[in-house]
């Protein structure tokens, strides 16, 4: 129910600043109309007399307050036709009592742009940082881009569903069908004049479709909706399969508290932003992307250790592993519901903890840092560790789309259908 309030309020607001705030005086009562202008002559009144009053004389300060007075006067009486002759006056004298200098839209609309750059700037640098959720890692806690499929018999969207479906959950609509037997040719990225908007180009028999997302996501989501031919090893498609049918979501999109790490100490179970510099994969290859978002699993001084699943840690001064679950993270790891399937080895593939009686011991500044989506996730058991200065900060808030995840981060519980473990 919050969240579909905040949706509603959300729409409200953006109706509002489209046009609403021109449009909605005028739906008003004639007296409530007269109200408003007043108000807004006083504005500009009492905006002139206090930004300008080092540069307007004595006789034009006590004739502006004189003219605010009145029209304080006037707003406050019940009288519509005094209000109405004083509007038209002041339509009349407006140049006379607030002259309005050369350019004066230009450089209004300057300082504004260089305010507002300057806050967003600022706050992006030193407090709020915002960030988007690339790929899959760290699912279902939160989600990268990725497709869903529609259920068979799902009509298309109006233009107006679809575009309400993408302000509100990040989700574009496609549906397209092969119309030429042919061979899949190119996947060419479409860069977007709009941010968000990501598109590719996809030829196969000499036509071509547009997709939504990257050309690498196209790529996933294509494979896994369509069953491709191989003629003489290259990828075929016939006329009136089904290319692709659902929805492309963009990711969460979050804001990262830059500041939490320089009031307390890292702590086990935190979502944690990270950037790449100095990590190597074991083929000592860099590893794809600056910034990496996982949970915090091993501090400074610990001994790791996945087995049946579970964490366990040796912490310094302790002679034995203990579990960890003492906090709602973990637990809903170990839940093997709505898609958590607990810690994999992945033996073959992942370079550390890479088996039940393998351990990991952490130097000093060091960090283990785990993905949610164990199975699917390149993290320290990969890569090793991660340095103290490497720590960005803190998930704080999912602030787009308005899924069950929008919050704060790490609060939804997991859906009730079992998941089991797939991977070991």
């Amino acid at each position: 129910m919050p969240q579909t309030l905040f949706i509603i309020l959300f729409d409200a607001l953006l109706l509002y600043l489209l046009g609403g705030s021109a449009l909605l005086p005028r739906l008003l009562p004639r007296r409530w109309q007269l109200r408003h202008q007043l108000y807004e002559v006083e504005k500009g009144l009492y905006h002139q007399l206090h930004a300008n009053r080092d540069r307007l004389s004595a006789a034009q300060c006590q004739k502006l307050a004189a003219e605010l007075a009145a029209v304080r006067a006037v707003k406050k009486s019940g009288d519509a036709a005094a209000r109405a002759a004083a509007l038209a006056s002041y339509h009349e004298r407006w140049e006379l009592l607030v002259p309005t200098p050369a350019a004066a839209g230009l450089r209004e609309t300057v300082e504004v742009l260089i305010v507002a750059f300057a806050i967003a700037f600022a706050g992006r640098s030193l407090f709020l940082q915002p960030f988007k959720i690339p790929t899959g890692s760290m699912q279902p806690t939160l989600y990268g881009m990725h497709f869903q499929p529609a259920p068979p018999g799902t009509p298309d969207p109006s233009k107006l569903g679809a575009f309400l479906d993408f302000l509100h959950y990040s989700r574009r609509y496609v549906h397209a069908m092969v119309e030429r037997d042919g061979f899949v040719e190119a996947l060419l990225p479409v860069h977007p004049a709009i941010p968000y908007l990501e598109r590719t180009d996809l030829y196969i028999g000499g036509v071509r479709y547009r997709l939504p997302g990257p050309p690498e996501n196209v790529k996933q989501y294509l494979i896994r909706q369509n069953q491709f031919e191989l003629v003489d090893g290259r990828p075929f498609l016939r006329q009136g399969q089904t290319l692709a049918h659902g929805w492309f979501l963009m990711g969460d999109h979050l804001f990262v508290d830059r500041t939490r790490y320089n009031f307390r100490e890292p702590r086990r179970g935190d979502v944690t932003v990270f950037v790449t510099d100095g990590l190597r994969n074991a083929d000592g290859s860099g590893l794809g992307g600056r910034w990496y978002i996982k949970r915090l699993a091993g501090l400074p001084g610990d001994e790791l250790q996945i087995r049946d699943r579970r964490l366990y840690v040796k912490t310094p001064g302790r002679d034995r592993f203990e579990l960890v679950d003492g906090s709602p993270p973990f637990r809903r790891l170990y839940s093997f519901t709505g898609g958590y399937r607990g810690y994999a080895n992945l033996p073959g593939h992942a370079q550390h903890l890479n088996r039940p009686d393998a351990t990991f011991k952490l130097g000093a500044d060091e960090f283990f840092m785990l993905g949610d989506n164990s199975e699917n996730s390149a993290d320290s058991r990969f890569w090793g560790t991660v340095p103290r200065q490497n720590l960005v900060g803190v998930a704080n808030f999912t602030w787009w789309p308005f899924s069950r995840r929008w919050g704060l981060v790490d609060h939804a519980e997991p859906e009730p259908e079992p998941t089991p473990p797939t991977r070991p």
